[in-house]
């Protein structure tokens, strides 16, 4: 969901007080100590006087989310001592009103974060590593050293990352029932996807060929997924820059373009004038797939998702998604092993360390289950080391992503196709992913904050209607060069002056 499988958003943890529970061996299922024998053993935990932890959280609440969120605090009842106000922000509002509450010094515990490190550099997050080497052993045992390491800011950890990848997978998402019925073979390539699109825009006129998730799988990102190895990707979310390959260069598109970009727009211009793109595509997102209101969409996942299908088949009694991804397992990629997500202790909390332990807490086998998939018996099942199945009756969409996300505990849906199942397992596997040049450098953006809020502004009044297809690429790209090249400049310069010094210092 990286929200951004397109794409999204934004981006938790155990309940031991890490020495203390390490030392106790096995935990029940309360996540209190027990003994070899497995009777519950005291432990210091019963002693911690009771807090409500305010967390801020992405998107709307799940559903079934009041029972399951009722059975964690009974968890928590006789171990931690922890209620939970969790405060859900709807996407759209979610970045502005993360800022104002970190601004304002609101009394957050918890906030996610899908981009923390302007944050992390005007000073608004704890650095986490002493507190995490006293209460937190299992966020760091289920997570990679690669991803420890890659996601530090000048040495220190300022936010448990949150993944389940070491790539940035996503994937278009097909009404797989329309497909059927017009008679279209399994879609095996990008040339039979468009191929499909403009079927439906011919046979099915009622509904919208194509809606990617916004911006958010255009551009360099889909020039990127139509040729992997060119590892093409975007610099964070700044308009016009990127890089490729492995070469320790920042490119930006006026000097440097590359021609799988420009063509990538250049299709995009056609399949908007065409109407494949729907006419306000520059609005609206994936969720228009799962009102039954679009052929093709991308999604931040391989495979469908389930609140996807669920919601779908609500929305249409009898449609049916299925997807089609541009990699396959058999591919050895580079990976920065950076996360898409991360949750964050802000410096004003004054709950620092039972918010990590609570985090550790989610961090656990049978609390991050609850967490990602409801209630075991009711809401799932389990399908065998590392797969769950969901009670289609009474399924639970959970939202481990903001919380606790790690590749150890998180288990794939075992009723997807067999093919996506390989592909989750590959993509969570550090092993399976070579380390590219960027691995561990964070860029510090304070030294062109201004720059970057200037391109932001004009990005979305002139870049993005270039990316999604809405204006002619030439002559988009040359009215936007006059607005926005000196920063674009200044901000590539910074980075490039940033990452030689970072490669310089690995060479020591």
């Amino acid at each position: 969901m990286r929200a951004s499988r397109k794409n999204i958003l934004l981006s938790a943890v155990s309940l031991l007080l890490a020495g203390t529970l390490a030392a106790c061996g096995s935990t029940n299922e309360t996540g209190g100590a027990a003994s070899p024998e497995g009777k519950p053993v005291a432990s210091d935990s019963a002693k911690l006087s009771p807090v409500t932890l305010k967390i801020m959280f992405p998107g709307d609440p799940p559903a079934n989310w009041s029972e399951v969120k009722g059975e964690m605090e009974n968890r928590l009842a006789g171990t931690l001592n922890v209620k939970l106000n969790v405060v859900f922000i709807p996407w759209a509002d979610v970045l502005q009103k993360r800022q104002v509450a970190l601004s304002s010094a609101e009394d957050y515990d918890l906030i996610w974060d899908n981009n923390p490190y302007q944050n992390i550099a005007a000073g608004l997050y704890e650095p986490l590593d002493a507190i995490l080497d006293k209460v937190g052993p299992d966020i760091k045992s289920n997570r990679s050293a690669q991803l420890m390491e890659a996601n530090k800011v000048n040495g220190k950890l300022y936010a448990v990352p949150l993944e389940v990848n070491f790539i940035r997978p996503w994937t278009f998402v097909i009404r797989k029932d329309i497909r059927e019925k017009l008679g279209i073979e399994p879609i095996k390539s990008y040339d039979d996807l468009v191929k499909f699109m403009y079927a439906v825009k011919e046979k099915a006129p009622e509904i919208t060929p194509y809606i990617p998730n916004g911006t958010e799988h255009v551009g360099i990102k889909m020039a990127g997924m139509l040729d992997p190895k060119a590892n093409l990707a975007p610099i964070s979310n700044y308009p016009g820059l990127y890089t490729k390959g492995s070469d320790g260069k920042a490119y930006n598109i006026f000097d440097n373009m590359d021609p799988m970009i420009m063509k990538n727009f250049e299709q995009n211009y056609k399949l908007y004038q065409d109407g494949i793109l729907a006419k306000d595509t520059l609005i609206l997102k994936n969720a228009e797939f799962a009102k039954g209101k679009a052929a093709v969409s991308t999604f931040n996942d391989f495979g469908v998702a389930l609140s996807t299908r669920t919601s779908l088949e609500k929305s249409v009694p009898g449609a049916t998604a299925e997807a089609f991804s541009l990699y396959d397992s058999s591919m050895k990629l580079p990976s920065t092993f950076k996360a898409g997500n991360f949750i964050a202790v802000p410096v004003v909390s004054k709950n620092k360390e039972r918010a990590v332990q609570f985090v550790n807490w989610l961090n656990q086998k049978d609390n991050y289950d609850l967490l990602a998939y409801g209630i075991k018996g009711k809401n799932w099942e389990d399908a065998g080391e590392g797969l769950y199945k969901p009670i289609k009756e009474n399924p639970y969409a959970g939202v481990p992503f903001a919380w606790g996300w790690n590749s150890k505990l998180d288990r794939i849906d075992a009723s997807l196709p067999e093919d996506v199942i390989k592909l989750n397992k590959w993509q969570r596997d550090p092993n399976n992913f070579t380390s590219d040049i960027l691995a561990g450098f964070t860029f510090d953006p304070s030294p062109v904050s201004n720059e970057i809020a200037q391109l932001s502004s004009v990005g979305k009044e002139m870049y993005d209607p270039i990316i999604m297809g809405v204006v002619e690429p030439k002559a988009g790209l040359a009215k936007f060069k006059d607005k926005a090249y000196a920063n674009i400049k200044k901000i590539q310069d910074e980075y490039q002056k940033q990452l030689d010094a970072f490669l310089a210092g690995k060479k020591k």
